[in-house]
C-alpha cells in the first residue's frame, strides 16, 4: 500500500503470479471513490526489476545529477492541479476531508494489506480511529547510520531550480550554491533531517508505538526479520537497482561532495540522523 498525494493511492495485491495494481481518487462532481485496477503477471524476480507502477522498485527523481549517476526525470503526472490527463474532469483532494468522512475507505481499501507505506496527511494523523489502528500496527522508521553516506547521496538530490524558488537565489548547480552560500547547500541537506524527525516526534506525541530500522545493519535474509522484502535483495556490481552507472568513490566530484558533507556534520554537531540527534546538534 502507498499512500500518495491527496488525489491518489496506490496499492498492489498478489494471487501466484498475478499482481493487481489499484488506484483509488475522487472526481470532484461524484462523491464516489472511484477504483481503478490493472492486472499484470509477474514473477518475483519481475518484480524486484521494474519499477513502479509496474514493479516494487521506487526511483528518487535525480534531475540534476552532480555524481553523474545518471539524470532520472519525473514521469509526465497523471494528475496535474487536481485535473485527470485522460479525462479532463477536476479531481477531488480525498484526504483533506475530515478522516470520518472516509474513514470506510481508510479501512478497507488502505490499511488491508501486509506493508502500509502513509503520507502522513494532518487528518490522517488527526482522527481517533486511525490513531487507535495504527496502535496497533508495527511501525517502522528507516534510518542510515552511516550519516556521511547518505549525506553524500542526497548532495546528489540537490535541485538549483527549487533552491531559487523557495531561496531567492540565481545559482547553477551545487557547486555554485556552495561557493555562494555553503547555507544553501547545508539547509538542503537539513530538510531530509527535518522531515523525518518530524514524522518520529508525531508518532511519541501520539503515544504511536514505533521501531527503527538501521539500513546499513539489517540482514534482509534472516528468517525472523524479513520486514521489507521476502526476497533477497540482488548485490551492486557496476551499476546500481536502477543499472545506472556507479559513481566511483575516487572522482574529484566524490570528493567534493564528501568534503562539503563532512563540513556540513561538524558545523551541525549531528551525530545522529534519528530524533534523539536533536539533543547534540544544531538541526
Amino acid at each position: 500500500m502507498q499512500g500518495g498525494s491527496l488525489y491518489l493511492t496506490q496499492k498492489w495485491k498478489y494471487d501466484e503470479l498475478d499482481q493487481y495494481r489499484i488506484k483509488y481518487y475522487r472526481y470532484e462532481d461524484e462523491d464516489n471513490i472511484t477504483t481503478e485496477m490493472k492486472t499484470e503477471r509477474l514473477s518475483s524476480d519481475d518484480l524486484l526489476h521494474h519499477d513502479t507502477d509496474k514493479g516494487i522498485r521506487i526511483r528518487e527523481y535525480v534531475r540534476e545529477d552532480y555524481l553523474g549517476y545518471g539524470k532520472i526525470n519525473s514521469p509526465r503526472p497523471k494528475f496535474k492541479a487536481g485535473v485527470c490527463r485522460k479525462t479532463g474532469r477536476k479531481l477531488y483532494p480525498i484526504y483533506s476531508d475530515d478522516g470520518n468522512v472516509w474513514e470506510d475507505h481508510f479501512f478497507n481499501d488502505l490499511c488491508d494489506c501486509d506493508v502500509f507505506i502513509p503520507q502522513i496527511h494532518p487528518q490522517m494523523m488527526s482522527y481517533k480511529p486511525f490513531i487507535e489502528h495504527f496502535k496497533t500496527c508495527r511501525n517502522i522508521i528507516p534510518y542510515k547510520q552511516d550519516i556521511v553516506d547518505i549525506c553524500i547521496e542526497r548532495i546528489n538530490l540537490f535541485e538549483s531550480k527549487q533552491t531559487n524558488k523557495h531561496m531567492n537565489t540565481n545559482i547553477n548547480g551545487v557547486i555554485d550554491a556552495y561557493n555562494t552560500d555553503k547555507e544553501l547547500v547545508f539547509s538542503h541537506l537539513d530538510f531530509f533531517v527535518t522531515k523525518n524527525r518530524n514524522v518520529e516526534q508525531l508518532l511519541i506525541d501520539l503515544n504511536i508505538p514505533y521501531e527503527h530500522l538501521n539500513l546499513d545493519t539489517h540482514n534482509y535474509e534472516t528468517n525472523n526479520y524479513k520486514t521489507l522484502c521476502e526476497n533477497q535483495i540482488p548485490k551492486h556490481t557496476t551499476a546500481d537497482h536502477y543499472g545506472r552507472h556507479v559513481v566511483s568513490k575516487r572522482s574529484e566530484r566524490y570528493d567534493f561532495a564528501r568534503r562539503i558533507v563532512e563540513e556540513y556534520i561538524q558545523t551541525r554537531g549531528l551525530t545522529d540522523l534519528r530524533l534523539s540527534g536533536r539533543l547534540h546538534d544544531k538541526i
